[in-house]
């Protein structure tokens, strides 16, 4: 275990359901080991809710992002990483398919978390800002973020020298279907590359097609950041689609220390 205290940054120790400190900080895990909380304001809930964590899970369960899980597991195999760490994570549809000994995933999201952590035995999921990682420095051989921010200071700290970041963001047109029915004028999604000291070793753009029915629509539109800011009678217009076929495109970009 790597992970390290909140409060003191000392080495965390499992013993039975509990990490604790050489300064006995203990911090519970939940029911079955599914995931450890290190987030130390409880005072709200943070990170995706159930009904969203349920969404995605329906919807990526249908296999229509699977050749972007594939394709990057391909490209951290080539890696060969030792330790890999999963930023936003959310509830492990991509960080249990990735092959590396000693697996990391980090999310604010409980509900994300304890779905991640009971399909996922083989990796530790913790609760935890991603901007604020109870890790050491230069312990991860690979990070990897998937539609989250990009927390360039954490991943320089934490990535050993020669170690690899992967960045997955939408591509310009992902969804453009869609995004036909819910606006007026769609737009293309921007594309920035991250601030950092990590040096831009390649940039792939993936696409692929897909079409599904009237339940998975709604799902796909509950897990994107669409469903927050677009109105109310846009949203009926895509409650009536019956059926939609819809382009899935995304941007993999490796970084390297």
């Amino acid at each position: 275990m790597k992970l390290l205290c909140p409060i003191c940054c000392e080495p965390l120790t499992k013993i039975n359901h509990v990490a604790a400190c050489p300064n006995n900080h203990c911090f519970d895990y939940a029911r079955h080991d599914a995931y450890l909380n290190l987030f130390l304001k409880q005072s709200v809930a943070h990170g995706d809710n159930k009904i969203m964590v349920q969404a995605r899970t329906a919807f990526l369960n249908t296999g229509s992002y699977s050749f972007l899980r594939d394709e990057l597991n391909r490209q951290i195999n080539r890696l060969h990483p030792e330790t890999l760490v999963d930023l936003g994570c959310g509830e492990g549809y991509y960080t249990r398919a990735f092959s590396a000994p000693e697996k990391y995933g980090f999310d604010l999201s409980k509900e994300a978390l304890k779905h991640a952590g009971n399909m996922d035995p083989s990796t530790a999921y913790v609760v935890a800002s991603i901007f604020h990682l109870p890790l050491p420095d230069t312990c991860a051989d690979v990070a990897v973020t998937c539609f989250a921010p990009a927390a360039m200071q954490e991943i320089e700290r934490i990535l050993k020298a020669g170690g690899s970041f992967l960045f997955v963001t939408p591509g310009p047109r992902h969804l453009w279907e869609m995004k036909k029915i819910l606006y007026d004028m769609p737009y293309e999604n921007e594309q920035k590359n991250p601030e950092t000291s990590l040096q831009l070793i390649k940039s792939l753009c993936l696409s692929d097609h897909f079409t599904i029915g009237k339940d998975q629509i709604l799902n796909l539109f509950t897990m994107t950041p669409y469903a927050h800011r677009t109105p109310k009678e846009s949203v009926r217009r895509l409650e009536n689609v019956s059926d939609l076929s819809l382009t899935a495109e995304f941007i993999i970009r490796l970084y390297q220390k």
